[in-house]
Formats: C-alpha cells, sequence, structure tokens
C-alpha cells in the first residue's frame, strides 16, 4: 500500500502542479492508498483535505493509515453519507479531487449513498483523479450507460491495465491512464494465469525472426493477394506495397483485367495474375503454389464474389487473411465459416463484425461472439479499432498498444492485411502472425504521425515507416 501511495504521488506531481487536494477515501483498501497519499502530498507542502467514508467494515491496513493521519495537520472529515458532506464549501475551493473509494473491488453498478457520493463529486466539475479506477467502473467490463462512475480527468492504475481501459465507453470516466508499478513480485504475476493480454515492444522481440545471412527469397515465402475491382485498385496496390514492406519472398497478385496496368505500373515487385472478368473477380487462380493467402481489399460484393468465395474456402486449404469485401460477402453465407482453412485470420472492422454477427454487439460482446467462433473453428479474429483485440483459438484475448487516430483513414486496413499476409507467408504462426501484425502496423502508423501529424497521415506513409519497427525490434 505504502509503494501504490508513493508511486501515485510520484505520478500526480508529474501530472500537474496544482497544491490543494479533495481525497475521497472509502474502508478498502483503495481507500488506504487514498490516506497514504494524503500522507505523502502532505509531506510535498500541499493543502490536504480527506473525506472518509465510514463503514463497520474496515480494512487493516487502511485503519492503521488512518491512524497515521491524526498528528498531521491534514483534516478529516469521517462521513457515512451524502448529507453529512458539505459539497455547496467544496464547489467554492479550488482543488483538484482523488477518487479512492472504491479501486477495483466492484462487481455491480453503484446505488446507494455511495451512488450518491460519486454523482455530487462529479457535481463539483473539479479535475478528479483516480486511483487504480474509477469508482463505479468494473474492471473487467464495459461501462452501461445507467452506471454512476466517477468522471475521471486522469486514472494512476497500480500495477497493471484493466480489460475496461480498452473499451470507448469507458473513455469518458477513464480519461488518461497511466500505469504504476508497486513492485509486485514477479514470480507472484507469472502464476496468476490471465486469459487477457496487453501487447508490447518486449513481445516483438519474443516472436521476431532475424534473417540470415544466407538467405534467399525463397526464405521468406511465397504469397497469394486476391485484391481489387473497378474503381478499387488503390486497395489491392496498398496491400501489395504493405506486403512487401514486411518482409515477403515474392507476391503474386491476382487481379480483375481492369488492374492489370495499375499493378504493373504502380508494384513493379509484385507479380500480377488476372481473371478473366474485366471489372470483377468471376473464378479462383488455378495456380495455387503459394504458402498462404489474403482476399477481399477492393472487392465487390455481388453473386459473383460469394460463387468465388466459396469455391475458394471449400477447395484451398491452406491459411488465409480473410479481410474487407470478402468479410461482407462472408456474412452472406454464415455456414461458410466452417469452411474456413484452419489457421486463417479474420480482420473485421465494427461494421464487418457487426454483418458477421447479423446485429450490433457491444466491443465487449464482440469479443466473446468472436472467441467462441475462434475456439469452434480454431481461426484467429483481429477487432480493429482503438487497441485491436486479437482474439486467439487458445481463448486468450491480446489488446495492442499501438496506433492512433490518425489510421482512421480508408485503406489502413488494406496495409494491415498486406502485413499479415507477409508475415503468415514468411512462417510465423498464425498467433505470432496476428499479435506482431497489428503491433506493426500500429507502430508504423505513430511513426508516420509523428512525421505528418494523424490529420495529415496517410496509409501509405504508414507502409512507408513498416521499415522503422524492424530497425526497432532490432536494437
Amino acid at each position: 500500500m505504502e509503494r501504490a501511495a508513493q508511486a501515485s504521488v510520484q505520478r500526480i506531481m508529474k501530472l500537474t502542479s496544482i497544491k490543494d487536494y479533495l481525497i475521497f477515501c472509502g474502508a478498502g483498501n483503495n481507500g488506504g492508498d487514498g490516506l497514504a497519499i494524503a500522507r505523502l502530498l502532505k509531506e510535498y507542502n500541499c493543502n490536504v483535505e480527506v473525506v472518509f467514508i465510514k463503514a463497520e467494515n474496515i480494512s487493516e491496513e487502511t485503519a492503521v493509515n488512518l491512524e497515521c493521519l491524526a498528528p498531521l495537520e491534514i483534516k478529516v472529515r469521517e462521513v457515512q453519507g451524502v448529507s453529512e458532506i458539505d459539497w455547496d464549501n467544496y464547489t467554492l475551493k479550488e482543488v483538484l479531487v482523488i477518487d479512492a473509494l472504491l479501486g477495483t473491488g466492484l462487481n455491480r453498478p453503484l446505488e446507494g449513498s455511495y451512488a450518491g457520493i460519486v454523482k455530487c463529486i462529479n457535481a463539483l466539475n473539479k479535475k478528479i483523479i483516480a486511483i487504480d479506477l474509477p469508482s463505479g467502473l468494473c474492471a473487467d467490463k464495459e461501462v452501461q450507460e445507467t452506471d454512476v462512475v466517477i468522471k475521471a480527468w486522469a486514472t494512476i492504475t497500480l500495477q497493471v491495465p484493466k480489460r475496461t481501459f480498452f473499451y470507448a465507453s469507458s473513455k469518458p470516466y477513464i480519461g488518461d491512464w497511466y500505469v504504476e508499478d508497486i513492485g509486485l513480485l514477479n514470480a507472484f504475476v507469472e502464476e496468476n494465469s490471465s486469459s487477457l493480454y496487453l501487447t508490447t515492444l518486449k513481445d516483438m522481440a519474443k516472436i521476431y525472426k532475424p534473417r540470415g545471412a544466407f538467405s534467399h527469397k525463397g526464405n521468406f515465402g511465397k504469397g497469394l493477394l486476391m485484391a481489387g475491382s473497378y474503381g478499387m485498385m488503390g486497395a489491392a496496390v496498398l496491400a501489395s506495397k504493405a506486403c512487401l514492406r514486411s518482409g515477403i519472398g515474392l507476391l503474386k497478385v491476382y487481379t480483375p483485367r481492369c488492374g492489370y496496368e495499375i499493378m504493373q505500373t504502380s508494384v513493379p515487385e509484385a507479380m500480377v495474375l488476372c481473371d478473366k472478368n474485366t471489372e470483377e473477380f468471376s473464378e479462383c487462380p488455378l495456380e495455387l503454389d503459394f504458402n498462404a493467402i489474403a482476399i477481399g481489399p477492393g472487392w465487390s460484393e455481388g453473386d459473383h464474389a460469394l460463387q468465388v468465395l466459396t469455391t475458394l474456402l471449400k477447395t484451398v486449404k491452406l491459411p488465409m487473411v480473410i479481410d474487407a469485401g470478402a468479410l461482407n460477402v462472408l456474412s452472406r453465407d454464415k455456414s461458410l465459416l466452417a469452411e474456413i482453412c484452419e489457421g486463417s485470420i479474420l480482420t473485421p472492422h465494427p461494421k464487418e463484425f457487426e454483418r458477421l454477427a447479423g446485429k450490433k454487439l457491444s466491443r465487449q460482446d464482440s469479443e466473446e461472439l468472436a472467441l467462441q467462433w475462434a475456439k469452434e473453428y480454431n481461426i484467429c479474429f483481429i477487432l480493429k479499432g482503438k487497441n485491436s483485440a486479437v482474439v486467439l483459438p487458445d481463448g486468450t484475448i491480446h489488446y495492442n498498444s499501438t496506433g492512433n487516430p490518425g489510421m482512421a483513414k480508408g485503406g489502413s486496413g488494406d496495409c494491415l492485411t498486406g502485413i499479415l499476409l507477409a508475415l503468415l507467408a514468411q512462417g510465423y504462426s498464425t498467433e505470432e502472425t496476428a499479435i506482431m501484425g497489428v503491433y506493426m502496423h500500429g507502430y508504423a502508423g505513430d511513426r508516420a504521425a509523428s512525421y505528418h501529424s494523424q490529420e495529415a497521415m496517410l496509409p501509405s506513409d504508414l507502409i512507408d515507416c513498416i521499415g522503422e519497427f524492424f530497425e526497432k525490434i532490432k536494437e
């Protein structure tokens, strides 16, 4: 608890120069953290006032920290409910509020006295820093519209991030969040199993396979990209360039005839095969001597596409990356899920997953359905968005830590498809491909944003920055 308080105060000092604090503490361990924070802030010559919510059961550590405040010049008001708190007085004061009421222990919506206190804290219209988790928010669930939750300006969370941080619905309550190491034993952390992971640069070092000095193009795989249609050839170009930048040995692009000159001119490093149809796919390619296949970018989505997809899934038993138009076609006949080759990767954005599911789902419900399908069909889902979720058939979910809103442009998903195809073709496993590919995609996007701004960056800028990922991982 002392280490948690010390880490929290260090972060608070970095976040603000304010010297006046109002700290709300509960009777559990989160309240104990808040009381210790009050004592440490006093040592920084801050003005501190504590509102302590009394309860019949108070944790032993919290009781000790409450006693430690007695000799100090810290005003502590012990109350039981909303009516005992002088809210008008606090409204007039210029203070930063620290929320140490409940932390991570909550498993149901707030009600009663605590709900009233949280509503009144929010009504103060002060900056609020939550310790570990905003009170009223469940650590492993999406917030509901009816939930009563502290609206924090920032959240200082202890040791590990919480699942709810990765949901858009939680953002208005969490603000910016920071993870502080409080010195838990590594052995303790490792012994406690989890199905939820956050992907970081350290994970990349475990996955990345350096190139041998005597390597040749045959060592790095042969991939087929089925992409494009009339007016949508840009998707094929972007996916192809991203694939080649990601290290594939040989790339062939299968496209309608309208794309032949475009591909030969825009991506001279790729070989091009043409469908007999000028504007859309009408058949599957006959040559299938590949290590991996990617389908969907720039596809038309008519009856021809459904016939091609059906034939492809039923006859080709190679790991595939299934994206964009191919996902929308798949949603027209969901029985085809059972025909997808094991080890394939599906990369839906929210609307595409909604079509697959047949109804609109929350992000967490989408993850649960994707997990069910991943286990049933032994495939992987990448649910794209902020902190994209990589859902694996082993029951784990890996949240990504790279990427930015500048990537919210048409074409960014096509780049991811190309990256994934390159990694699969090079012999990375499905799990390694999905986790590394998503991180790599976001890392390149972050570098592109640093050069061009989030507003001005283009998916093609992202492709140009893929090399920076490989240079970083080699460090």
